[in-house]
């Protein structure tokens, strides 16, 4: 296969952010800038003229908004990947949380530094892993022009987080149709019915093992594609469990109080974002709040929710580990642990902790169904998962494990 740069579209109303942003993006090895959008119709417009990977995608435009643009290039071109570039608002966190639920493949915050260079420095950081994953993935074109509806005309025009990790499984592609599958390898369909090339040497796939003990409490890691994953595994538990639930999805501050809603929202389950102190109770569920580890303590009889600004636990606050291992310190019952899609190894260490005790039992979700299997690929290849099961099996497994 011939390596080629991965061909990304910047789109974004203001002429200085577009500029920031391709700087930030081509610092990016493997990543080239073919062009620029001032508003989703003069996006759609080039991309029906253009070949395309990933599209950079403003939430806040006028004509035709960021949410707007995600569902014309997620219907029309399949196999482009799209990252929302977001402001730190609530409002547009509101918009980010809905943007990834209708596809998005993940999402940077815009930096409020004023100075350009620092703005571009903490783009890089946050563009780096995402962009980093999406070129090594080995496509062997760009997403062709679509022959189909091609969008609105264009009223312009003119072309003017840490490293990703060696754990982070390379599918061919996160969304659309793939190319053939490497020699040696299948390809097998992910939970949107689009296909995903296997890995010529495929990670043995844990055989679901018997449990015979009721856990008390639920712990679960997300990453990339966490917040769509989360909904879908919340929606199949049905009912309130008779036990406490605890979250991690790696997110910024603020988006968390966003996706705590949304998913209280289109779930029916009462999701808060933990509070210092909050008590642990049965049938709660908390969400890690963003920027913050969550983690928990015993007080007399009573487990309670404890947040902090530590440093970053595998490049990540908050951080799965930093949660699993605190309640391997201080809960006593048998957990089910659930790690889901996402870029990394956190959790790993967590669940290898949890296993210590010889009372957790671990699902991971099947590499089929990741949008990026890397956290469950690090908990799989350390013989750590009881089952490695698809995303819409998880909800229901969870239920009739802990009923």
């Amino acid at each position: 296969m011939i390596n080629r740069s991965l061909k990304v579209l910047v789109v974004d109303d203001t002429t200085t952010y577009r500029m920031i942003v391709r700087k930030a993006a081509e610092a990016i090895a493997g990543v080239e800038v073919v062009d620029f959008a001032a508003n989703g119709r003069i996006a759609m417009d080039k991309l029906s003229r253009m070949a395309v990977d990933v599209v950079l995608l403003d939430v806040e435009m006028p004509e035709m908004d960021g949410l707007t643009t995600l569902r014309h290039i997620t219907e029309q071109y399949p196999k482009i990947s799209v990252v929302m570039v977001s402001g730190a608002s609530h409002a547009n966190a509101n918009i980010v949380v809905e943007c990834l639920n209708a596809g998005a493949f993940d999402f940077v915050t815009k930096p409020l530094e004023s100075d350009i260079d620092h703005s571009r420095g903490e783009l890089i950081s946050s563009l780096k892993p995402i962009l980093s994953v999406l070129a090594k993935q080995g496509r062997g074109a760009a997403a062709a022009p679509a022959r189909r509806g091609v969008g609105p005309p264009a009223q312009e025009s003119g072309h003017t987080r840490e490293s990703a990790t060696s754990a982070v499984w390379q599918p061919v592609s996160v969304v659309g149709q793939a190319p053939a599958p490497p020699a040696g390898g299948a390809a097998s369909p992910n939970r949107s019915g689009t296909v995903v090339a296997a890995r010529s040497q495929p990670t043995t796939t844990p055989t679901a093992t018997s449990w015979n003990q009721k856990p008390g409490m639920v712990l679960i890691g997300a990453s990339t594609g966490g917040p769509a994953a989360l909904t879908q595994v919340l929606n199949g538990i049905g009912p309130a469990l008779p036990i406490p639930m605890l979250i991690v999805q790696h997110m910024p501050p603020m988006f968390t109080t966003s996706l705590a809603a949304q998913l209280s929202r289109t779930t029916g389950h009462a999701v808060q974002e933990a509070a210092q102190d909050q008590e642990v109770r049965p049938g709660k569920v908390l969400l890690a709040p963003g920027g913050r580890h969550l983690s928990v303590k015993r007080y007399g009889t009573a487990l309670r929710a404890v947040l902090n600004d530590g440093p970053k636990v595998n490049g990540c606050r908050p951080a799965v580990d930093v949660l699993f291992l605190s309640v391997m310190a201080s809960f006593a019952d048998p957990i089910l642990a659930v790690i889901l899609t996402g870029m990394g190894t956190d959790g790993a260490n967590g669940v290898k902790g949890l296993k210590r005790m010889e009372k957790t039992y671990c699902l991971t979700q099947s590499r089929e169904s990741c949008v990026v299997y890397g956290m469950p690929r690090a908990v799989v290849e350390m013989g750590l998962s009881d089952a490695a099961i698809p995303l819409t099996q998880i909800g229901n497994k969870i239920s009739e494990l802990c009923r």
